[in-house]
């Protein structure tokens, strides 16, 4: 079994290798069109599955509320899916729902159950189409997702509240993202047979940071099967991955710099786009940004990024709140932690995640922090395969997690 694995590894690797961008999570399109292309051709047919009941049954976080087989999805052979529809919080606490999915391998699951992955995707936008459940492939299909699955992981990935569901979704809200992971598990359980008791978080992008977030809350909710965080490309405080965004001066990026807005304004309804927003750039939110997923960028390519926000956009109140709730490390989290960056990362930087493993290593967690030269947002999750899953392995065998706190670097 050993040596099968990591022939299967490798060979899922060199399969990753020779797949583009546009075969992963394809954050933005460059146009306008292009990006209405890409949302029909993902988008399985509309189903009232995602609908809350209208008198939902009392149930604590994690309750599962609906679940249903789901054959529409390009799954590998073998694999089979089982969407579910569950509660969850906010990060002010409030009642909220959230969809997903169940992916389970192809056999006859290991003594214990399968081991579970919650999985925690990147930006797909902020409109309720842009739920990767609602789409052929869950938006990453080969970018990390099947290979987990492939290896003798059952994943549960969370579509996030106000993706699928009613409601606003909260894009990058650490906490809020992060609970959507967690009560995932529980709703997985009721609605899967045959899966462990124990998990580990995995997350990438806007996922690795709410996968921050989920070892945050299980600080303080301590869950007896929980094993660990992944946070690939996730490393960051809110603040320095705007301001990188910004720096970065890459059209193709406005997308997720104009959804920030979007979460900001979830989380503070006070918050007006014109005070934040540029008016060139608050005329075309209005009228694009929850008009398709990655066909957002569509409409703010044409602008500099140094135009999409005011000077003044830090010194709105809500902003600052937001700013303040969305700093990894400053509070408790529960390890053991791999924090997984790509040195070519414009937007989550090598510079940012170690920030962030400081802090993480001087309120005492054990942090395995490693950066990929040379690697992009995207490239970093085939390119760190193999030391994911090795460090997952070690979780549910027990083995002392791996620490490079004491390291300068």
């Amino acid at each position: 079994m050993r040596v099968w694995g990591r022939v299967a590894l490798a060979g899922i690797a060199f399969l990753c290798s020779q797949r583009t961008f546009a075969d992963g999570a394809n954050l933005f399109a460059t146009s306008w069109s292009e990006g209405k292309r890409i949302d029909a051709d993902r988008a399985l047919p509309p189903t009232p599955f995602y609908e809350s009941p209208w008198r939902p049954t009392p149930g604590a976080p994690g309750a599962l509320l609906r679940s249903e087989s789901a054959e529409e999805y390009t799954l590998p052979a073998g694999v089979t899916a089982t969407r579910i529809l569950y509660r969850t919080k906010s990060s002010s606490g409030a009642d909220a729902v959230s969809s997903g999915v169940v992916l389970v391998p192809y056999g006859t699951p290991p003594a214990g159950g399968w081991p579970l992955i919650a999985w925690s995707h990147g930006t797909s936008g902020v409109a309720r189409s842009c739920a990767p459940s609602q789409m052929r492939s869950l938006f990453y299909n080969w970018e990390g997702l099947y290979e987990y699955v492939m290896l003798g992981f059952a994943v549960v990935a969370t579509d996030y509240a106000g993706l699928g569901t009613e409601g606003r979704h909260a894009y990058l809200d650490m906490l809020g993202n992060g609970a959507d992971v967690i009560y995932s598990v529980p709703a997985a359980r009721a609605a899967v047979a045959n899966l462990s008791s124990n998990w580990v978080v995995v997350g990438h992008s806007q996922g690795g940071l709410s996968a921050l977030g989920a070892a945050q809350l299980e600080a303080a909710r301590k869950d007896l099967g929980y094993l660990g965080t992944v946070a690939l490309a996730g490393a960051s405080d809110l603040e320095d991955l705007i301001d990188a965004g910004l720096a970065a001066k890459a059209s193709i990026l406005n997308g997720l710099l104009a959804f920030v807005v979007y979460g900001v304004q979830t989380v503070h309804p006070q918050l007006t786009t014109e005070t934040v927003l540029t008016s060139t750039a608050a005329k075309q939110y209005s009228e694009f940004v929850t008009d398709g997923c990655s066909a957002a960028s569509g409409a703010f390519a044409a602008l500099p990024a140094d135009g999409i926000y005011r000077p003044t956009w830090k010194q709105n109140p809500a902003v600052q709140m937001s700013l303040e709730q969305t700093r990894p490390g400053v509070r408790p989290a529960r390890g053991p932690l791999l924090l997984v960056t790509g040195g070519a990362d414009p937007m989550f930087t090598a510079t940012s995640s170690k920030i962030v493993a400081e802090r993480l290593c001087s309120i005492g967690e054990r942090v395995q922090r490693s950066v990929y030269p040379g690697l992009g947002h995207d490239p970093l999750v085939y390119g760190s395969l193999t030391e994911q899953i090795e460090w997952i392995k070690g979780r549910f065998s027990g083995a002392p997690a791996p620490s490079n706190c004491s390291s300068p670097d």
